[in-house]
Formats: C-alpha cells, structure tokens, sequence
C-alpha cells in the first residue's frame, strides 16, 4: 500500500500551532476562538481520515493521530473549566493562563508530529518538542514543588533525548540506512554493522525509555504527573509516554533486520517488567490521587513494552492498550482535577474523602474509572491486557515472564483496591467542615468531558479494534516485521 508524507498529511499540524499563535498574539480575549478552531479543525481532519491523503497513509501514523486527536479534543474543553477554577482558587494571572493555553496547543502539535512525522530524525525532534512545551505545562502552579518537579522532568528526560538521538542515528546508520530518508520505512539496506546497532539499540533503550516513563528510568514521572494541572496529566500520561514508547519500537523493528531478534524483544520485556515491579511495590503508599494513577501510568507502559516484546497477538493487545489506557487514565486524571478543585486537595489526607457521598458523580467516575484501570471486565483495558498476556502463552519460552507479570498485576490490583476506598468512603473534613454534611455542587463543565470518557471505556474495548480494524490489523503487521 502507498504511503503519503506530503502535506496532504501534514496539514493538521497546523490546527494547534494556529490556535498557540492566537492566545499567544491577541491573549485571552480571543480564546473561545482559539478553542473553537482547534475543535473544528480537528474534527474535519478526523472526518477526512478514511479519505484522501489520509486513506493512502501509514497505519501506524492514523492509529496514533486519531489517538491524539480524540484526546486533545477532550483536554483542551476540559481545560477551560478546569484552569478557570485553578485560577479562582490560587489567584492566576492572565499571563499565566495565557502561557499555559499556548503551550497545552504546542504540546498537541508536537504530539501529532510525532505520530504522523516520516522521518526518524524528525520524530526526534517532535519529541523534544512535546518535552519542552509539557515541562512549562508541569510548572504552571510556579510553586516549589511544581518547580522541582519540572525542572526534574527536563534534566532527566532531556538528558535521556541525547542518548536516544544518538541510538536513533547509530541504528539507521548501522543497518545500511540514509538517517535523511524520508518515509515510515526503509528499502533494502545496505552494508550492515551488528555491533553498532546493538550499541544504538542500548542508547535508544535508555533514551525512548526514559521519555515513556519506563522503569528503571522513571524517577520524574511521579512527580510530574502530581504536579501538573489535570489535563496535562492525562495528555503525558496517554500520549506522550505511548508515543515516545512507540518511537522506540519503531527503531526497534529496524534493527531487527540486522540484528537476533531476540536482543529487542528481550529489552523491552526486561523494561515491561522491571515497570510493573516498581508500580506494585509503590502504588499501594500513594496518599495523593494524581501520583496513585501516575504510578499506574508505569505499570500500563511496561504492560505495552511487554506486548511489543512478546510479539504476535500481544503486539496487536499493545497497539489496542494504547488506546483503552489512554482513554481510561485520561478518565482518572480529569476525575482526579476534579477532586482538587471541589475538595482543594487530591491527598485523602488532607480532606479529600468520603467522595462517594458529598459528590456522587465524581465518586461514580472514580470507583468505575478504578475498576476499568485494573482490568476489571467488561471495560476496555480487560481486553487489551488480555491480549497481551494470552499472547505471551503462544511462545513457551515467554510463559514464565507471563505468570511473573500476572502476579505483579495482582498485587498492583489489591494496591489499588486497598487505596481508592481511602478517597470514595472514609470520613474525613472538607476544608474546615466535616464530610458528612451537606453535598458539594459539581459542575457539569467538569463533568461532562470525564463522562464521554466513561462510555468510551465502558465500549471501547470491543468497539475499536471493530470500528478502525483496518487501521489495527495493519499497524500490528507493520511492527511485525522488517520492511515495508
């Protein structure tokens, strides 16, 4: 199948570097515009992906635009809201929520670079990119501890860009490529270095694995994610980890054709578990409702790491648990903003409790929302995760790291029932009044992107792979092998 990378492709990109350009010119006086442009243009670039440009493109580059694309959407409406209340509470000035609508949209745009980029050292860039603009979207609070945090953010993963720069070179090079070709993937190569690619495979490990959040390179995604506003949160957690992982990936199906094969897919089975092995033994101490999804978030990458290793079905289970994590912890996320604005805290410990009772529709999303992240049937991460581990099972080799991976699950499963009660139930006080008086008001402006959310996690899990199986069946035989 021909591919495009002209700009018959490229044109949505424009959508969100236009709507940066108008807050960031004219100011908040013309964010409703901003915001409708970005709305309508993506939905017309959505509506035109089985056409045109877009029908002779990538799979892979669809399946993860369309990824970008529904979940931008669904941030950018909750972020009006959702930093309108921030602003009330904490005294914001306009500049700041102005700097914060401007890079939320830059961060949107190098996210659909990423996905639709056909150049390796481009995808590169796009993802520094999004690292750049996310890390002044972690710090939009400018207090002490959302500027350590940013600042961790960036040293860390900004040091780790440097290691997968150079693993993305050495591995196109390497293996008999042009690092200038521009396309998703690669005619015949030519003179082969193993040595080489195995030493960019290590580097691009380090550096991909870093940005995705994979352990043990996630030392700032805790804090991150915690101190981030809500909606940057869920679009780190959904999008950026994925991508950079996907990146990753990609690189990998590369060097395979120079390479024994089970170099790459030990690496990434290794780091799938190591992540799920940090979250179990964490998730279960969280006292703060952002950082519990923020190590989930870890668990859920090296849960997609494991399907890409374990190849197969499970790879296919991983494409899809792009989408059923994403869409679920976007969920937890806004769910978790919406928390902080009505309770003035995410921490159980300090007031944010007895949920269910003073605010049934927040404490509805949470409780489903809890039981979607921890692959509770019928929602749709019991699919995926089912995918990836039965996938495992077909190659006797795999079935151990299967049966490690699965208790590891468990425990993060008993973690996170033992923990999300502490919010929904126990009484506690609210600010200076005691829980169990009267009900919190919930603004539906809160509520309503959480809720769209919730239906896509409640149907999702069968809907997709039926409604884009072109597209996923397609992506899955592109990574599954070498060569176009």
């Amino acid at each position: 199948m021909p591919t495009t990378t002209g700009f018959g492709l490229w044109w949505p990109l424009l959508i969100p570097v236009g709507a940066s350009f108008l807050v960031g010119v004219f100011g908040l006086r013309l964010q409703a515009w901003a915001r409708a442009l970005f709305t309508a243009g993506t939905l017309l670039s959505f509506g035109l992906m089985p056409f045109g440009a877009a029908a002779r493109a990538h799979p892979l580059a669809m399946w993860g635009y369309a990824l970008v694309a529904v979940l931008s959407l669904l941030a950018v409406w909750f972020s009006g809201p959702y930093i309108a209340a921030e602003r009330r509470s904490h005294g914001w000035d306009a500049r700041r929520v102005q700097r914060y609508q401007v890079f939320l949209y830059l961060f949107v745009a190098s996210m659909m670079a990423m996905a639709i980029v056909p150049n390796y050292l481009l995808m590169w860039l796009a993802l520094e990119g999004a690292t750049f603009s996310s890390t002044w979207l972690v710090d939009t609070a400018h207090v002490r501890t959302s500027t350590e945090a940013a600042w961790k953010y960036m040293v860390l993963t900004e040091s780790a860009g440097l290691a997968g720069l150079a693993g993305t070179v050495l591995i196109i090079h390497f293996t008999g490529h042009n690092v200038a070709h521009w396309g998703f993937h690669f005619a015949q190569a030519g003179s082969v270095w193993p040595s080489g690619v195995v030493l960019g495979v290590l580097l691009a490990a380090i550096g991909y694995g870093t940005k995705a959040g994979l352990a043990p390179f996630h030392t700032w995604l805790p804090d991150a994610h915690s101190e981030a506003p809500a909606p940057v949160s869920a679009l780190l957690s959904s999008l950026k980890l994925a991508g950079s992982l996907m990146i990753l990936e990609r690189l990998l199906v590369i060097a395979g054709g120079a390479i024994a094969h089970a170099i790459t897919s030990d690496i990434l089975m290794g780091l799938g578990l190591v992540s799920l092995l940090i979250a179990a033994g964490f998730v279960a101490s969280q006292q703060d409702l952002k950082r519990l999804w923020a190590y989930s978030s870890i668990e859920h990458i090296g849960l997609i790491a494991l399907g890409f290793g374990f190849g197969g079905i499970a790879l296919l289970g991983a494409l899809l648990h792009m989408w059923t994590h994403a869409l679920n912890k976007s969920l937890l996320f806004y769910n978790a903003g919406t928390v902080r604005v009505l309770y003035h805290t995410s921490r159980h410990a300090e007031g944010a409790r007895g949920i269910l009772g003073r605010t049934p529709w927040t404490g509805m999303l949470l409780s489903v929302g809890s039981l979607g992240i921890v692959g509770v049937p019928p929602f749709a991460p019991f699919w995926s995760e089912w995918l990836i581990l039965a996938g495992g099972f077909q190659n006797p080799a795999d079935r151990p790291l299967v049966w490690i991976a699965m208790a590891l699950l468990v425990v993060i499963f008993i973690g996170i029932a033992l923990m999300v009660p502490r919010w929904l139930f126990v009484a506690g006080r609210v600010q200076a009044e005691p829980v169990s008086g009267t009900r919190l008001a919930e603004p539906w402006s809160l509520l309503w992107p959480s809720a769209v959310l919730l239906v896509m996690v409640s149907v999702g899990g069968l809907a997709i792979p039926l409604v884009a199986h072109g597209w996923w069946v397609n992506a899955g035989q592109r990574l599954g092998h070498f060569g176009p």
